[in-house]
């Protein structure tokens, strides 16, 4: 059994948020729909939902 932790604050409104959660943060800029996120550990992904279902998501990580 695993505890975890996420807590998410507004920054900008509907552009800019942060993420706090057990393992670090993040930092998120754009849409809901359509955001890059910056962590913590120095990786960074993207996404982009569409309708009907459909999600692009990449990651790529610090090297």
């Amino acid at each position: 059994m695993s505890i975890h932790y996420r807590k998410q604050i507004t920054l900008v409104p509907k552009l800019l948020r942060l993420n706090i959660g057990t393992h670090g943060w993040s930092l998120s800029l754009g849409p809901r729909r359509a955001h890059v996120a910056f962590h913590s550990r120095g990786g960074r992904s993207a996404s982009v939902r569409l309708p009907g279902g459909l999600t692009w998501h990449r990651h790529s990580r610090r090297r």
